[in-house]
């Protein structure tokens, strides 16, 4: 992340402000866009408190100033509201963008500043008090409107503008006496500005924690893909994409603990490549590592993905699958498969199909994961003693094949 300093930054006309706290990249211009989308969202939503000033103001002008004019006023009031709040819709349901939107949205706000301004037409130059509370009024609204503008200050600088200009003409227009007009001109202008002056510096750092903000959301999702790469590459053996021997320990226990809470049970195989050290001294250990990942590719592909069979590899040549919810006969079955598929699909470079000893054993209540382990072991050298490239059943578990899988 690069770090903050006090330079100033160029905003998007490329002029310089020092007073603000420097945005810079990244997601510089993607924290301006995401402050000019909540500003037309929270702007659209305080619209809808706007005929509640039209009350406030009808309070003030009851028997104070002709009733035709507020009306007139309300009127045109009204329809631009009406309209605002359709265009404000379709921008929100659109997905706001400054490329798209930024002229209409500016529009739409100086609108409204003219409207506010044009108040003092109808309410000064009737009655001392209600030209008082006709400042306070305005003071009140804008004060009002101005968080709606925190995340993207340039509306707010727009809608400052065009109150004061329609306000100061209002004025000019009803005042009998120019001094009068000039003071009013100038204080209210002088209060824009102060607002201008303010919502800077605060508005520069709510932009900037918006950024961070985002840095900070790149960094999580960044933290996560981390995480879930080591985590995989933690339980996955890296020559043939199989699990590893950790995560084979880890899904064993687990099959074992829930055969020992449901009693129920689940097979495991052993393989072994047969003269393995023949390939690595013949063709090479480049040739031993192809061979070793199309073993890998041609179990994984046997396999019962609805059933949740895993296949790891047990280390050199030997890997390991598991079958959850499987009895010795369907495990047999899994088993004779895979050693026919291993043997009728040979890899290229080698001259002589590529077969398997493969030992059998089915989990009891009540048995360890060393215990299975070795049942299966002892059948893939009882496999290899007896001429290798077949498929044999640890007897022992055989005998006790009467409990049947989940």
């Amino acid at each position: 992340m690069h770090s903050t300093d006090r330079e100033g930054y160029q905003d998007e006309t490329g002029s310089t402000e020092s007073d603000e706290p420097v945005l810079q990249h990244p997601y510089l211009a993607e924290a301006r866009e995401l402050g000019f989308v909540q500003m037309v969202t929270t702007i659209a939503t305080t619209f809808y408190a706007i005929p509640i000033a039209w009350l406030v103001v009808f309070a003030l002008v009851y028997e104070k100033v002709p009733l035709s004019n507020f009306f007139v006023w309300v009127s045109v009031f009204f329809v631009y509201w009406v309209g605002s709040l359709i265009a404000l819709r379709k921008f929100r349901n659109d997905q706001p963008s400054r490329s798209k939107h930024l002229l209409p949205v500016y529009i739409i706000i100086a609108l409204e500043g003219v409207l506010w301004g044009a108040m003092f037409y109808i309410l000064m130059g009737h009655d001392i008090e209600l030209d008082a509370w006709s400042a306070i009024l305005l003071v009140g609204i804008i004060s009002v409107i101005l968080p709606s503008y925190i995340t993207f200050p340039k509306a707010f600088h727009v809608l400052l503008l065009f109150t004061w200009l329609a306000a100061s003409v209002s004025v000019w227009l009803i005042a009998d006496r120019f001094d009068l007009v000039v003071e009013f001109i100038l204080t209210l202008m002088i209060y824009c500005l102060a607002l201008a002056y303010i919502i800077r510096p605060i508005a520069g750092r709510v932009l900037e924690g918006i950024r961070l903000n985002l840095v900070n959301q790149e960094l999580t999702d960044r933290l996560h893909e981390n995480l879930a790469t080591a985590s995989h590459q933690a339980k996955t053996d890296a020559l043939t994409g199989l699990l590893n021997r950790h995560a084979l320990n880890t899904a064993l226990s687990e099959l074992i603990v829930r055969g020992e809470r449901r009693r129920t049970r689940f097979s495991l195989l052993m393989m072994d490549i047969d003269f393995f050290k023949s390939i690595n001294d013949n063709h090479g250990h480049d040739a031993g590592d192809k061979a070793l990942q199309h073993v890998a590719r041609r179990i994984s592909a046997q396999l019962r993905v609805n059933e949740g069979d895993l296949c790891a590899r047990f280390g050199g040549e030997e890997f390991v699958v598991l079958l959850p919810s499987t009895n010795s006969a369907e495990a047999m079955v899994v088993a004779e498969r895979i050693r026919q598929a291993v043997e009728s699909s040979p890899p290229e470079f080698l001259q002589t199909p590529i077969t398997l000893s493969i030992g059998v054993a089915t989990y009891q209540p009540g048995m360890t994961a060393e215990a299975l382990l070795k049942a299966a072991d002892i059948e893939v050298y009882a496999a290899k003693e007896n001429g290798r490239n077949q498929v044999r059943l640890a007897p022992t578990i055989q005998s006790k094949d009467a409990v049947t899988s989940d």
